[in-house]
């Protein structure tokens, strides 16, 4: 597998596992049978690493650093017959600055007529730096001696970019500097361009401020009016685009995997068949669509062109260039790519004469003609989360927990939905909504009873599995032995749930509260489910009362996981998960392993993390002697956290995201290895594990990215040093009573 830089925490561990070798450590996976409550000593963590969050957090503060290095006063001359000479001035901390000194610098020009930044004849790109040279009090000259023309009366920009103190880099080509920089000039008569996109897209799901491959400022001094001059110096309107392979993923999966593999080269039909243009809506589109694991939906159009749908969805840019940037051609039936390919999706009476390679569909589709405009096939909007005109649902339609009481076996919850202005085709009291009811467990935020849990034999068959009900999750109306509709109509519902199971866990004071959940679904008028928010509210049980501020929040869903996903759950789960990650905790908690993730929980935290360190999902399902997936898998492991791993606050709450208060949060139960096919990987069997509430979140991004490398001996020193600063027990044949064990024994150190 490909090698990614692990970061300082490497050196860490090495420390560590020179420790383990003056002191005899065996280099084999950690075991612990039939442990008993003495072998489960509380974690030590916080003793050595109580601030490593602000660290992560500090640490990334340092990267990306906005305007720190100003550059100022640009200026371009021509001297017959051959000299191009740019000058500028350039301050770091106010401080004049010699751009010699910087990590990164280029200068480039990029011609501009008709809307189109280009050359004629292309170009690749043109670079006119030539030596630099300092006056001492922050006057830097560019001089070119080549051949150049005179660019003086040529409408176009000269972009000057770079960094200073690049720390690292990550695979996808994205510099880690500290200080990057940027200028613009125009030339001849200027430049009226107006993207059709917003930087502020961009900065919606990685660094603030965006910055291309780490170093490459999408926007100049803070002026939406230049938003994406600075790419136009690479990515020309006319050049030839090179990354084939984009479309061949999703076209032609088996050839790809043989082309980047280095097996096969493209023919000259193939690469005539695959031609595009580097123009930003190709590069983007297609990158994204077609190789990153994007976290919404591409018609999603608002989340890059929000305020320039007309412009962008204008019928005049309703072209097969336009189409192929998101759409697979042909798709592939194998790897499930051809039910949004262009063969499928037009209808073959209607193109069948068609040159998918070429051409105009204004043709035919024209807003207001035969066939429809670009704008009313695509709003711009995902059906799932907008209105056609662009109205949030979950702004619009919500569900408030209204009343709860107790009367010591029984709960009573009633719940109500809510629509502030009319939408055709969608009713708020048509809702069906599930309630799920968990139990807290040791005055902490996780869970002693989850709702979505399987814990009894509901059918009578002998055996608690899939068929039986969630303990305590239920769809309203449906029969449930433990919930029972009181009323549903109009948008308002009652429901009971019988907790008389948990009495003596209530009694004796190990649940005392009780977080109640509503997931609500509803359709619109064409069967899109919607993407609505998921309240949910905590109960004492005891006073009888919301304690809605007991909890104090750590994630943030608005303003974090919906940067990116715009509305929570939409591409995985359900839509009507959003707005909550509490609500995302009452099925992810610390009692199960990550069926999908090895060496994981299935609790939120160690489940998040190890997803954003792009850890792949079922390696054991995966067969890599079948070059496609072990490409796939490849690309996957490889791909860098749009902002980063250690953009903590990218998710969390300022201040949350430090070692976790054992008393606070449970143990956790992590998944096994997976056996995989194909692959003759380092990493071993390694057991069942019930672990630390530190071990467990804190090793969600730990251990991924040492799954990733497939580095066995740091993974055993990672999961060693975990057990020496707390516990590591082998969940054996009956892990919840092993879970069971261990969280009596801690959780009685603290009750």
């Amino acid at each position: 597998m490909l090698s990614k830089k692990a970061g300082a925490v490497w050196l860490g561990l090495l420390l560590v596992a020179a420790v383990f070798v003056l002191v005899g450590f065996v280099g084999a996976p950690v075991a612990a049978s039939a442990a008993t409550a003495d072998d489960v000593p509380p974690e030590s963590c916080a003793t050595c690493h109580s601030g490593a969050g602000d660290k992560h957090q500090a640490s990334y503060d340092q990267l990306y650093q906005d305007g720190v290095i100003q550059v100022t006063d640009m200026a371009y001359t021509f001297t017959a017959p051959d000299t191009t000479t740019v000058t500028f001035n350039m301050t770091k901390n106010g401080m004049p600055f010699d751009a010699r000194q910087a990590d990164s610098f280029g200068l480039y020009f990029t011609p501009y007529e008709g809307g189109n930044f280009q050359f004629d004849p292309p170009l690749e790109r043109l670079s006119i730096l030539g030596d630099l040279s300092y006056d001492g009090a922050g006057g830097n000259t560019s001089t070119l001696v080549g051949d150049v023309p005179d660019l003086t009366d040529t409408a176009g920009i000269i972009v000057l970019y770079g960094t200073d103190e690049i720390v690292g880099q990550l695979p996808a080509r994205v510099r880690q500097g500290k200080y990057p920089f940027a200028g613009l000039l125009e030339t001849g008569a200027g430049v009226d361009y107006v993207s059709p996109a917003n930087d502020a897209g961009c900065v919606s799901c990685h660094t603030d401020p965006y910055l291309k491959h780490g170093y490459i400022y999408a926007q100049v001094d803070g002026d939406p009016g230049t938003d994406f001059y600075t790419c136009k110096a690479c990515h020309l309107d006319n050049g030839e685009g090179g990354h084939f392979e984009w479309q061949l993923l999703v076209d032609d999966p088996a050839l790809a995997a043989a082309v980047l593999a280095g097996e096969t080269e493209l023919t000259p039909e193939q690469q005539e068949q695959y031609a595009y243009r580097t123009t930003l809506m190709n590069d983007v589109h297609m990158s994204h669509a077609m190789e990153f694991p994007y976290p919404q939906s591409m018609a999603n159009c608002v989340t890059c062109h929000a305020g320039k749908l007309d412009t962008t969805l204008s019928d005049e840019n309703f072209t097969v260039e336009t189409c192929k940037s998101c759409h697979p051609v042909t798709g592939s039936e194998e790897h499930g790519t051809a039910e949004l390919s262009l063969t499928s999706i037009l209808a073959a009476s209607d193109h069948d004469e068609e040159d998918l390679a070429a051409g105009d569909c204004t043709n035919c589709h024209e807003t207001g003609s035969k066939a429809p405009g670009l704008s009313e096939i695509h709003t711009g909007y995902d059906k799932a989360i907008y209105t056609a005109d662009g109205v949030r649902y979950s702004d619009v339609i919500s569900v408030t927990i209204d009343s709860a009481t107790f009367d010591g076996t029984t709960l009573d919850v009633a719940f109500s939905a809510g629509q502030s202005q009319e939408i055709e085709g969608v009713d708020a009291t048509t809702i069906l909504p599930s309630i799920m009811v968990g139990l807290y467990g040791w005055d902490t935020k996780d869970f002693a009873i989850g709702p979505h849990e399987r814990l009894f034999d509901d059918n009578g068959d002998g055996t608690i599995d899939g068929s039986d009900q969630r303990t305590l999750e239920y769809v309203v109306g449906e029969e449930h032995p433990r919930f029972t509709t009181v009323a549903a109509d109009g948008g308002a519902w009652e429901v009971t749930a019988d907790l008389s199971t948990w009495t003596d866990m209530i009694a004796d004071g190990t649940v005392k509260r009780v977080e109640i959940a509503i997931m609500p679904e509803l359709f619109d008028a064409n069967e899109v489910q919607l993407a609505l928010n998921a309240p949910s509210r905590t109960f004492d049980l005891g006073e009888n009362a919301f304690v809605d501020d007991f909890y104090a929040p750590i994630a943030k869903a608005t303003d974090g996981c919906n940067n990116c996903h715009d509305a929570l759950a939409t591409t995985f789960h359900s839509p009507d998960r959003g707005g909550n990650v509490v609500v995302c905790r009452m099925c992810h908690i610390t009692k199960s392993g990550g069926s999908h993730l090895e060496m994981q929980s299935r609790s939120i935290d160690s489940y998040v993390h190890a997803i954003h360190s792009f850890q792949a999902f079922d390696i054991g399902d995966i067969d890599f002697s079948d070059p496609v997936a072990a490409m796939h898998y490849e690309h996957h492991i490889e791909f860098p956290y749009p902002t980063h791993g250690t953009d903590c606050e990218s998710c969390h709450l300022e201040g949350t995201y430090n070692v976790p208060d054992q008393d606070k949060s449970l143990a956790g139960i992590l998944s096994a290895s997976d056996e995989v096919t194909g692959w003759d990987r380092n990493i071993g069997s390694v057991p069942s594990y019930v672990t630390g509430p530190a071990s467990r979140a804190c090793g969600g991004c730990h251990r991924a990215e040492l799954i990733n490398e497939d580095e066995f001996s740091k993974l055993i020193s990672f999961n060693q040093h975990t057990k020496n600063g707390g516990y590591l027990v082998e969940a054996g044949e009956d892990p919840l009573s092993t879970w069971d064990m261990v969280v009596q024994a801690i959780m009685g150190i603290f009750n």
